[in-house]
């Protein structure tokens, strides 16, 4: 039986041909063993460098050493988020916010050191970026949004909202792990610090991932992450440069490499091809479920206004069961429950039952969709 992916926000399924063959490669050489660290020429440093000016093209910012890495975009979100607030900040944040902003926000509220604040939304996750205008405080320090739901696919209108906290002073920090790799993103005109995440479309290997700073940002932010550099290492304070200040230990160059490889990839076959795609796939599929009359479908309607992210339920049905139901008789792989964004779910009105999520990728086909819609309907009349 033929496995169908259909769970690209959590993770994608692989890295292609071209990524696999450079990190064997990598490997099979043994580079990794070099002699030291940030010497000028070395393999490690020189892959970081290749990755940098990848990111910095993609997310269209002017300076390579401004993109910095990291484990993943929860480990950027903690370091950002620590490194920036202090005792008697205000923060606000999007009410569709996945854990990796919601713990590390709630964890700073419980510590008695800052105020958190979720502006509302509507029911399909759509918002009015206007009524932010009401909600700051003169203590706001930080609006930190998600650019898309991963349960409602939802894209937030970040370019008005971030421009009216500009307006007031307020840094902004964007959630780019739904949209990078696969919808325009600008740091020059949408925000003043973006994380990512290596491993879903961006099509690199888990356990890398990063930020990247606007001009000027790094100074706003403490080293909360502390340890060796390989530069001045006679301090005992971390190095007040990039990307030093913000890289301690001994880097994933496995995983930078990943990243490389991968979105040189991405800008070689083009952001908007990558976009258009994936809206198609979208349309298709919401079409073909408004033909199920069991299944409600969550999010927005317009496929121009979502990432390639699909959630639906159906009153009575546990989507868990139908989760398994369709990996075990149809090989289609999908995601249940709660999708670590409890937010969101409350949002859409499917808090604490969850809902059954599809998200796609570029390398979704057509007769992906179909097969799957097919399946999905069929699972459906032999649990009524």
């Amino acid at each position: 039986m033929k496995q169908i992916y259909m769970n690209y926000a959590a993770s994608s399924p692989g890295t292609s041909p071209y990524v696999t063959g450079g990190l064997t490669a990598y490997l099979n050489d043994n580079l990794h063993l070099n002699a030291g660290r940030n010497f000028e020429g070395l393999e490690d440093s020189l892959i970081a460098l290749r990755a940098r000016k990848a990111l910095a093209e993609l997310f269209e910012i002017s300076h390579a050493s401004n993109v910095l890495f990291t484990s993943g975009v929860t480990a950027s979100l903690n370091m950002i988020l620590n490194g920036i607030l202090k005792p008697g900040d205000h923060v606000l944040a999007s009410g569709l916010e996945h854990n990796a902003v919601a713990r590390p926000l709630e964890l700073l509220r419980r510590n008695g050191i800052i105020e958190v604040e979720y502006l509302p939304h509507n029911q399909d996750g759509s918002m009015d970026a206007d009524m932010i205008h009401t909600r700051i405080k003169p203590h706001t320090r930080l609006l930190v949004m998600t650019h898309a739901s991963n349960v409602l696919g939802t894209i937030l209108p970040i370019k008005e909202s971030f421009a009216i906290a500009k307006s007031y002073g307020i840094t902004t920090v964007l959630d780019a792990a739904q949209t990078a790799g696969c919808y325009p993103v600008s740091m020059d005109k949408d925000t003043d610090i973006l994380a990512f995440t290596g491993h879903k479309a961006l099509h690199g290997l888990a356990g890398i991932g990063g930020f990247v700073l606007k001009d000027g940002i790094s100074d706003q932010i403490r080293p909360w992450f502390t340890g060796g550099t390989g530069s001045a290492s006679m301090q005992l304070m971390q190095p007040d440069f990039l990307p030093d200040k913000f890289e301690p230990g001994t880097p994933n160059t496995l995983g930078i490499l990943s990243l490389a490889l991968s979105v040189e990839e991405i800008c070689k076959i083009g952001i908007h091809e990558i976009r258009t795609k994936e809206v198609e796939l979208t349309q298709r599929f919401r079409a073909y479920c408004h033909q199920i009359p069991e299944l409600i479908i969550d999010g927005p309607e317009d496929a121009s206004k979502t990432v390639a992210v699909v959630s639906v339920h159906c009153p009575h049905i546990d989507s868990g069961v139908l989760a398994r139901r369709l990996y075990e008789e149809h090989g289609i792989i999908t995601r249940s429950g709660l999708h670590c964004a409890p937010l969101a779910h409350q949002v859409a009105g499917t808090f604490p039952e969850g809902t059954l999520r599809f998200s796609f990728g570029y390398d979704t086909t057509m007769e992906d969709i179909d097969i799957t819609c097919k399946a999905l309907e069929q699972v459906l009349k032999t649990e009524m």
